[in-house]
C-alpha cells in the first residue's frame, strides 16, 4: 500500500557532482535513487553535462542515460582541469546559473533533494521550493565555508573572508524543510542555528557490504605470501598526511621490514608530488591510480591495513573512505581529529587512533600490527561489526526515505 501511495509523488535530485553506475566509483546518490524508484517514487534528476571524476564531458546523446529507471535532465557546463582553481569556481557558477534556467519552467513536484554543498545550489533550490510549494531537503555531505579552515589562515583572516559564506550557509540550514547529515557531527552544526525540532536523520554515505561481499567472492584476488598490504584509497591533497605515511612505512622499510607494500589508490592535485616522494625513499610504493570501485574492494579485502592520515584541524566525519574500509574486513590506522569517529573506531575495535601529524604514533601503530597478526585478526572482526551496525548504506537509506515519507 505505501508503494502505491507514493507512485504520484515526484522527486527531483538536483547535484552537479552525480555520476551513474556506469561511471567509475559507486555513489551513494546512485543507489539512493534506485531506492526511491523501488518506494514508488517517480525521479528526476538534474546534473551537469561534465562528469567531474573523469574530468571529461558526457555524452548526453547517449542511449543510456535513458535507461535508467528515473529521468536525466541535464544542464550544460564548461568543465574544468583543475580542482582547485577559479576555472572551477566559474564551472560551478555556470552550472548554478542552468538550473535556475531548468526550474523556471519546470512542472511541480512535491520534494527537491539537494547535497550540500554547494550552498548556493541549495539556496537555488530552496527559493524554487517556496514559490512551487515544494518541500526542500537538503543532505549535509560536507561544511562550508569550515571545511576551508585548513586553507585560509590566521583566524581572523579564515572569519572575515568566510563570513559571507557562513551567512549563506546557515540561511540553506534554517530553510531546508528536512534535514539529512552524514554524520551526527554535521547534523549537530545544523542543530546549532535551527531552533526546536526539524525532520532531520544521520544517514552516513555507508557502503553497500552485499554488493561488496559478491563482487569480492565472485572474483577474489589472492595476495602473494609473505607480503603485508597497507592501503589508501581517495584524494591526493592537503587534507591528507600521505608523507607521514610514506615515511613510516619507508622507516621499517629500512629496519628489514621489506615485505611491507604500500598501495595507494585514487587521484588529486599532489598526486604528482606524492609520487615524487615517495620514489625518493627507500620501501615498497605502488600507486594504482583511480581504479573501478570493484577493483578497488578486491584489494582492499585482501589488504592488511588501511590508513586514515587526515591532517589536524580537518572538519572531515564519517567520509567514503571509512566505510569501505570498514565493509572490506580492513582495520584502519586513524589520524582524524573527529571524535564521533575516534569513538566509532575505539568501540568497535576496528582500528587504532593516533594523534593527527605524529608520525613516530602512526610508525609504532602499523609496527604493532605488522607485528602481531592475531591481533590485527580481531580488528578486522570489530571492521566487520562497524560497517554492518553503523555504515551499511542500505540503512542510511531507509533513514533518508523514512523522514521524507513523512514530510
Amino acid at each position: 500500500m505505501r508503494n502505491l501511495r507514493m507512485m504520484n509523488k515526484k522527486l527531483l535530485f538536483i547535484w552537479n557532482y552525480h555520476y551513474f553506475p556506469f561511471e567509475k566509483g559507486k555513489s551513494r546518490f546512485s543507489d539512493l535513487l534506485d531506492a526511491f524508484v523501488k518506494e514508488g517514487y517517480q525521479v528526476e534528476v538534474i546534473t551537469s553535462s561534465f562528469y567531474h571524476m573523469g574530468k571529461m564531458r558526457r555524452d548526453i546523446a547517449d542511449p543510456k542515460y535513458q535507461s535508467l529507471g528515473y529521468k536525466v535532465t541535464f544542464v550544460r557546463e564548461p568543465g574544468y582541469k583543475k580542482n582547485v582553481s577559479f576555472a572551477r569556481i566559474r564551472s560551478m557558477n555556470h552550472f548554478n546559473a542552468g538550473v535556475k534556467r531548468v526550474l523556471k519552467t519546470h512542472e511541480a513536484v512535491d520534494v527537491v533533494y539537494i547535497p550540500a554543498p554547494s550552498i548556493k545550489l541549495a539556496l537555488i533550490g530552496e527559493k524554487w521550493c517556496k514559490k512551487a510549494g515544494a518541500k526542500s531537503v537538503i543532505d549535509v555531505e560536507d561544511l562550508w565555508p569550515e571545511s576551508f579552515q585548513m586553507i585560509v589562515k590566521p583566524k581572523v583572516l579564515y572569519q572575515l573572508a568566510t563570513w559571507p559564506l557562513m551567512l549563506e550557509a546557515n540561511r540553506a540550514y534554517q530553510q531546508s524543510d528536512a534535514v539529512v547529515a552524514v554524520s551526527q557531527t554535521y547534523l549537530d552544526r545544523v542543530s546549532r542555528i535551527r531552533r526546536g525540532h526539524f525532520p532531520c536523520a544521520v544517514a552516513p554515505i555507508g557502503a553497500d557490504i552485499e554488493y561488496i561481499d559478491n563482487i569480492v567472492k565472485k572474483n577474489p584476488l589472492r595476495k602473494p605470501e609473505g607480503e603485508f598490504w597497507i592501503s589508501y584509497i581517495g584524494t591526493f591533497g592537503k587534507s591528507y598526511d600521505l608523507r607521514m605515511v610514506i615515511d613510516s612505512v619507508s622507516s621499517l622499510y629500512s629496519q628489514g621490514n621489506t615485505h611491507l607494500i604500500l598501495k595507494l589508490m585514487g587521484s588529486g592535485p599532489d598526486f604528482s608530488e606524492v609520487e615524487a616522494y615517495a620514489r625518493s625513499r627507500p620501501g615498497n610504493f605502488e600507486f594504482l591510480g583511480l581504479l573501478p570501485y570493484e577493483r578497488m574492494c578486491q584489494i582492499l579485502t585482501v589488504s592488511d591495513v588501511g590508513v586514515n592520515p587526515i591532517v589536524k584541524g580537518s572538519v572531515a566525519s564519517l567520509i567514503n573512505k571509512v566505510a569501505d574500509y570498514a565493509a572490506c574486513g580492513l582495520p584502519v590506522i586513524n589520524s582524524q581529529d573527529c571524535d564521533e569517529y575516534r569513538t566509532l573506531i575505539a568501540d568497535y575495535g576496528a582500528g587504532i587512533n593516533v594523534p593527527a601529524g605524529d608520525a613516530a604514533a602512526f610508525k609504532e601503530a602499523l609496527a604493532d600490527l605488522c607485528y602481531h597478526p592475531d591481533f590485527l585478526g580481531l580488528l578486522r572482526t570489530g571492521a566487520l561489526r562497524l560497517a554492518k551496525e553503523k555504515l551499511s548504506r542500505r540503512q542510511s537509506e531507509r533513514s533518508i526515505i523514512g523522514i521524507i515519507n513523512k514530510i
